[in-house]
């Protein structure tokens, strides 16, 4: 007798065309899927959105302003919107229903925006026309297009009380000793003839930044931006005090040093380092102060009667203007999605008409060659910046750190300037 075994079971070939299906069928649909939500995540919103992040009030108003106006003659309905400055941009921007542009300032916060942006979001490359050629470096590219373009531009000043400088033994501000001097005279009249809002972290970051960069070069600010960046994450204020600062070659040494044999003369306000924008501007009105460091638009936001006194001057330095690169903010515009709209409106912020009405209404330069300026202040900065190349962004905005953060690290080198 046979010994029985088990038989294999064997498939038919329908078993197998009809899983087939229900394999190809399951991958279409999830291709489909992922489709859509590239489609949804990509999409910009119904309404055509304008984002603004990190940019002041005054300058918001001044760009919401002419883009609104812009969109009027396009028969284009804008809505803008404001992400805030104390949060992570990428936390803000949504996955789906993207805003079609976001209006922010150089630094970490540009990088972002173009992380965040559609690879198609590009602008085409004539939209460059008229700008100077120092300007013109600073536009970020994708593959040969444009993918965000710098419509303003800023600076960080030091202003000299003219009629003080007028009636002093010093002649000419060509170098940091020539400030000195000036200051040697003011304080056999004024008690502490320097003051600036130390208290302000991000001024305080970024005048420190701008200082290394005219005693040191522009590679001691790169050094000071990538410790920065080393320790952006698990940062510690003491731990980047210390490489910032301590060592010989540390990149603010010697901007430490400048600044604390300045502090020790009494050349500098025993308070600057608590001090905001308001209490500067309180020792200006006063006459209590012959030379201050602020940016532009803090200088746009002082009382005209108080700061026409003053004469702002780019940072002095002992290399010459082909190796100097100044600390300002520059203002850029990012599309972040595919659209018709988004190009027909950054295309008419380069415009003439515009650039002059952007300058006018927000009180910093802009960017094309020609075109009216509305004042002094403004023309200056875009001949310094069209003498040099493209502004650096400001130490407090190279990586993102929240305010108490910065808060500590001021603090920390501000420590060593006192001390």
């Amino acid at each position: 007798m046979k010994n029985s075994s088990k038989k294999t079971a064997k498939k038919s070939p329908s078993f197998f065309k009809t899983h087939k299906k229900i394999i190809i069928t399951a991958a279409a649909a999830v291709l489909t899927v992922l489709a859509v939500a590239s489609i949804i995540i990509f999409t910009p919103s119904r309404d055509f959105t304008v984002a603004f992040y990190k940019i002041d009030d005054s300058q918001r108003k001044g760009i919401s302003e002419v883009i609104g106006t812009i969109a009027k003659e396009k028969e284009i309905k804008v809505k803008f919107i404001q992400y805030e400055s104390e949060k992570s941009l990428e936390d803000q921007i949504p996955i789906a229903k993207k805003p079609a542009v976001i209006i922010t300032q150089s630094g970490f916060a540009l990088e972002t925006a173009l992380d965040e942006a559609s690879s198609k979001a590009v602008l085409p490359v004539e939209i460059s026309q008229g700008m100077t050629s120092s300007i013109r470096s600073g536009i970020k590219e994708k593959d040969g297009m444009i993918a965000a373009i710098p419509f303003l531009s800023s600076h960080f000043e030091v202003d000299i009380d003219l009629n003080e400088f007028r009636n002093s033994n010093t002649k000419q501000i060509n170098t940091w000793n020539d400030v000195e001097k000036f200051m040697r005279e003011q304080k056999r009249k004024k008690d502490s003839p320097m003051i600036f809002a130390g208290g302000n972290p991000d001024l305080f970051l970024d005048l420190m930044g701008a200082f290394s960069e005219s005693i040191d070069g522009a590679q001691s600010y790169y050094d000071a931006t990538q410790i920065l960046k080393d320790n952006e994450k698990n940062f510690n204020a003491i731990r980047v005090a210390q490489k910032l600062c301590d060592e010989p070659n540390s990149p603010l040494a010697t901007s430490v040093k400048l600044l604390k044999s300045w502090y020790k003369l009494g050349l500098i306000h025993q308070g600057a380092f608590s001090l905001q924008n308001t209490d500067v501007e309180a020792f200006a009105s006063n006459r209590l102060s012959s030379v201050m460091f602020m940016s532009l638009e803090t200088h746009r936001a002082t009382a005209t009667k108080t700061i026409s006194r003053y004469s702002s001057i780019y940072f002095p330095s002992e290399h010459g203007a082909n190796s100097r690169i100044f600390t300002g903010k520059t203002y850029y515009a990012v599309p972040l999605v595919k659209s018709k709209k988004a190009v027909e409106i950054i295309t008419a912020l380069l415009s003439v008409p515009s650039q002059e009405s952007l300058s006018r209404m927000t009180g910093v330069a802009p960017v094309l060659a020609q075109c009216r300026i509305p004042d002094k202040q403004a023309e200056d900065a875009r001949f310094w910046i069209a003498a040099t190349t493209s502004p650096l962004a400001g130490l407090s905005n190279e990586v993102y750190l929240t305010q108490k953060q910065k808060a500590s690290l001021s603090a920390e080198i501000a420590a060593r300037i006192k001390n």
